[in-house]
């Protein structure tokens, strides 16, 4: 195989009348290797079949000159008539719209050798145009097909526009036509896009051509636009090529925000490629720098445990790397080490980031310095510990000495000694209720899940109704209430029910009404209500030692409802009604009680 080009074989319609010359015609043409004959049409035919060259003689001209034309008409490109013709015949007799169908003649006697050259000559040339016709038509679908706008301008008019760029422009191709390409420009670009047209290079190197920035103005928009020009040959013509670059700009604007933003944050932000051995940062901010003093060049390259040592807790390291694993988000605080060896509390945040196949193409981390928080809140467990320990045994003693007076002689002093006891036992009920609450509003392990309030209800009024046996509590509840909630529920609802119980009238109503967004939990009794300057409870203001009221149970309730997306609400009208609203759960398969 040498790679050339192979010809293919002529096809060769014999269109002679002379028995004679068909003949002898028919007979070479079917012992030519590089010709195939092609059959002529029977009588009443108007169509010709398909072939690369035509032999007629004056009579096969006269009598298909039609179906010649329709033929050359329908295929576009040359396809060749070769005329056979007597000896010392002239072409001027011949009528000029025949003569017009005739590319060359051979004469009758027919030289064989002749004949080939005319008939090879003729077919070349179809062959060329053919390929000439192929060229121009990818030529032609390149153009119209490219994603890209594109426009021929010639003698400075739009004289084509592909479909791309009628859909930018907003107009098909014909409205485009014959309109300056500048037209479109904005004003404060037009100099340079005249002269980029004006120095558009006639041949185009491997780097491509020169391209600007240019804003065009359509009928509905602005667009930020690259812009080339190239000569196409022929003549001034030239190709335009239009880019929208208008969302690559605005993407580009935006990820240069977000990285301004991570930069700057006031959090440690780190990026880890887990595609890469060992799952190593390629990114770290400012703030990172600040809390472990490791430059970027130090950090980046390297699994972020290179920050742990020997006081990091494994448990914390297994679980985040339990959670790397199975693509989870995970959040902990363990002791890190900063580059001079100090230790700091590092409250860590760890979520994976998927890419458009919704694999895990990246880790993005959160560190913040919370050692100050940590400390803080174990001195306050000190200080919460001391004075539960002190505030109980006093109060056991004011009590104690209270219950003492209460038998005695003068009235006054029964009275005062009542009074203490009650204050007495109500603050240790308050001091026990915090407890409470406490326990599990600190708990870190407790989590958000789906539970059912009607059983929480029923356990509430349940305890209620052994500490109050003398107030009867209605109920008005469904066959079950799935709720977003965690362990702190319980406690608002005993809160709730026992508040109504000890300070209302009876009787104390229980309602639970089901939303599908919301599910509501009422309690109403016939009290005089809640005391005025404990309303702050049920606003928009938060608890201040300046404005705190007499008890802390509707704070905590308001606190536990508020931890898990809900809300406290209070109305007087028909009753007194303190509302709870949570967040109904989606799932009811899964209730936890």
């Amino acid at each position: 195989m040498t790679g050339e080009r192979t010809t293919p074989e002529t096809n060769v319609l014999v269109l002679v009348s002379t028995p004679g010359n068909r003949r002898v015609l028919v007979d070479w043409i079917r012992n030519a290797s590089a010709y195939s004959l092609v059959t002529p049409p029977g009588e009443g035919v108007e169509r010709l079949p398909a072939f690369d060259v035509c032999l007629a003689d004056r009579a096969g001209l006269q009598r298909f000159a039609e179906a010649i034309r329709r033929s050359q008409a329908e295929e576009g490109t040359f396809l060749p008539c070769l005329l056979v013709e007597e000896r010392g015949r002239g072409l001027e007799r011949l009528d000029s719209s025949l003569r017009n169908l005739i590319d060359d003649v051979v004469t009758a006697p027919i030289d064989p050798e002749r004949l080939r050259f005319r008939i090879d000559t003729l077919a070349r040339r179809r062959q060329l145009s053919r390929d000439l016709w192929e060229a121009e038509e990818r030529y032609r679908r390149l153009f119209e097909l490219a994603p890209n706008a594109k426009l021929l301008v010639d003698d400075g008019e739009i004289t084509a526009a592909n479909r791309a760029a009628e859909r930018f422009f907003g107009r098909d191709s014909t409205s485009i036509s014959g309109d300056a390409p500048e037209r479109f420009v904005a004003a404060a670009d037009r100099g340079p896009f005249r002269r980029l047209l004006e120095n558009a290079p006639a041949e185009v190197t491997a780097g491509g051509p020169p391209y600007r920035t240019v804003a065009f103005e359509t009928d509905d928009r602005t667009a930020i636009c690259e812009v080339a020009a190239v000569r196409t040959g022929e003549g001034d013509e030239l190709l335009v090529l239009v880019q929208d670059v208008t969302e690559r700009i605005e993407r580009e604007r935006r990820l240069e925000l977000y990285r301004r933003a991570m930069d700057e944050a006031a959090v440690g932000i780190t990026i880890t490629d887990p595609e890469l051995p060992d799952n190593p940062m390629i990114y770290v901010n400012e703030k990172f720098v600040e809390i472990t003093g490791y430059d970027r060049q130090e950090a980046l390259g390297r699994n972020c445990r290179f920050l742990q040592g020997e006081r990091t807790d494994e448990t914390s390291v297994a679980r985040i790397r339990r959670a790397i694993d199975v693509e989870e988000s995970v959040s902990e605080i363990l002791v890190n080490y900063r580059k001079d060896g100090e230790p700091f509390y590092n409250a860590l945040d760890v979520m994976p980031v998927t890419g458009a196949s919704g694999t895990v193409t990246n880790y993005l981390g959160f560190q913040r310095d919370v050692t100050e928080w940590v400390r803080n809140r174990r001195r306050l467990s000190v200080l919460d510990r001391v004075l539960r320990h002190n505030v109980r045994n006093r109060m056991n003693v004011v009590t104690g000495y209270a219950e003492q007076l209460i038998d005695h002689d003068e009235p006054a002093v029964r009275t005062a000694a009542e009074r203490i006891l009650d204050a007495g036992e109500d603050l240790l009920g308050q001091s026990e209720t915090a407890r409470h609450f406490r326990d599990v509003v600190s708990n870190e392990s407790t989590t958000v899940d789906t539970r059912d309030l009607v059983a929480d209800a029923l356990d509430a009024i349940e305890e209620v109704r052994s500490g109050y046996p003398d107030v009867p509590v209605q109920t008005s509840l469904p066959d079950e209430a799935p709720i977003r909630g965690d362990q702190g529920v319980p406690l608002a609802v005993v809160e709730i029910v026992e508040n109504a119980a000890q300070h209302g009238d009876p009787p104390v109503v229980v309602r639970i009404d089901p939303g599908p967004e919301e599910t509501v939990l009422a309690v109403t009794d016939q009290g005089g209500g809640i005391p005025r300057h404990e309303h702050t409870v049920f606003g928009d203001a938060e608890e201040r030692p300046t404005s705190h009221a007499g008890g802390v149970g509707l704070w905590l309730v308001r606190w536990t409802v508020e931890r898990i997306g809900g809300r406290i609400e209070y109305s007087e009208g028909d009753g007194s009604t303190v509302e709870l609203f949570f967040s109904t759960a989606d799932d009811e398969s899964d209730l936890a009680h």
